[in-house]
């Protein structure tokens, strides 16, 4: 017997959607594709914040502000293109580097026009209020609403190519219409419509709220619209970072003493683990990172003059309503920042933001010190001696 050699049979994958099975059989058999494959391969479409201010805009408690938001968002792309360019908004190509300084202050001032130009039509806008500056800028007489902006916070990192920001809050007028007066910015930041900051940095990333929760987008610059990229941020339970400015620790008040010499003692201390250390001048660039990754930001009071603390309607406002929306707290040691009553536009106060259990932890020191009951922390090493001078 003689062995026949038999055709050999080519089959395409069957896994393929479409493909034809050559060999034994119908000429033509193809198969379905499946819906679910497209439906798994097609990409989620991006929102952008032109269509989260649509739904802002279809509510009747905060429809009003959506234009603001929308005018703040504007300021913000064109701020950000200006920083990008650094000195060169100021002396232009073939002219001498100007002194950091100088270039700080026109940027400012150009973010600052910039942001007032944007708004200075709006008719659900009553007037504008500024960081470092007394004016009132008047908008509409009928407008529903106050905004009070920073439009550049912590500049000196501007020297370092380090990131830097803008905060926004948006409140409810208190009076009828009319020209509107700095006594009617002196609210409680519990009455916050909506706020906000902006960082200008490798990308460029506005986080807002308007009292339901907190969303974060990143300006893509090729279609020139902000994205929704951290829909519902919610800063984590537990985290191992802290961010404080450690060069003056010497003038620290003792809870805060307390509080970070506790996590310094990491797995042998009192907490139980070891902890991260972090600081870059900026309280926008600390709330975000909380925001992003938990952990508390500490700007406290401290025994000498030239001491850094938060404005209150421009930067610890803002950032208080949007670490209490994303599930945190804000707090000046002995109140929650929210609940502050500022009696000054130019009203400052201490920091402490980020997850509950820190904040209320840190927060229990000062209540205990307060009360005299607290204790000079020692460390075993150093035996009754603390890590900083008194």
């Amino acid at each position: 017997m003689h062995n026949r050699s038999r055709p050999r049979r080519t089959v395409t994958s069957m896994r393929n959607v479409g493909t034809r099975c050559s060999g034994p059989g119908p000429a033509s058999l193809a198969f379905p594709p499946d819906p679910n494959d497209a439906r798994r391969s097609r990409p989620v479409p991006a929102r952008t914040l032109t269509q989260y201010l649509l739904d802002v805009g279809g509510d009747d408690r905060r429809g009003g502000c959506a234009p603001i938001l929308s005018a703040v968002a504007v300021s913000v792309k064109v701020t950000a293109a200006m920083i990008s360019r650094g000195a060169l908004v100021v002396g232009g190509e073939d002219a001498p580097p100007p002194p950091d300084r100088v270039v700080n202050v026109r940027l400012r001032r150009l973010a600052t026009r910039e942001l007032l130009a944007r708004t200075a039509s709006l008719p659900s806008l009553a007037a504008v209020s500024v960081a470092g500056s007394q004016t009132i800028h008047q908008v509409c007489e009928t407008g529903r609403y106050l905004l009070a902006y920073e439009a550049m916070h912590g500049m000196a990192n501007l020297a370092d190519n380090l990131p830097i920001g803008s905060a926004f809050s948006i409140l409810a007028r208190t009076h009828g219409p009319g020209p509107c007066t700095a006594a009617e910015f002196l609210q409680p930041g519990r009455l916050q419509v909506a706020a906000g900051i902006a960082l200008y940095g490798p990308r460029t990333t506005l986080v807002l709220t308007t009292g339901e929760g907190v969303d974060g987008f990143v300006l893509d610059r090729d279609v020139g619209n902000f994205v929704l990229v951290h829909p519902g941020l919610r800063i984590p339970a537990e985290s191992r970072v802290f961010a404080i400015n450690a060069t003056e620790a010497p003038f620290w008040p003792p809870p805060v003493k307390r509080y970070v010499e506790e996590c310094l003692r990491g797995a042998e201390g009192p907490l139980g683990h070891d902890f991260s250390m972090r600081w870059n001048a900026s309280a926008l660039v600390g709330a975000y990172r909380v925001l992003t990754r938990g952990g508390l930001f500490l700007a406290p009071a401290t025994t000498r003059p030239q001491g850094w603390l938060a404005p209150l309607l421009y930067t610890a406002d803002p950032l208080a309503m949007l670490a209490e929306q994303a599930g945190g707290s804000a707090t000046t040691g002995s109140q929650l920042v929210l609940d502050v009553q500022p009696d000054d536009l130019g009203a400052r106060v201490p920091l402490f933001l980020g997850g509950t259990a820190e904040v209320d932890r840190l927060a229990g020191y000062v209540l205990e010190h307060a009360q005299g009951h607290d204790r000079e922390f020692s460390h075993p090493l150093f035996h009754n001696r603390t890590l900083f001078a008194d």
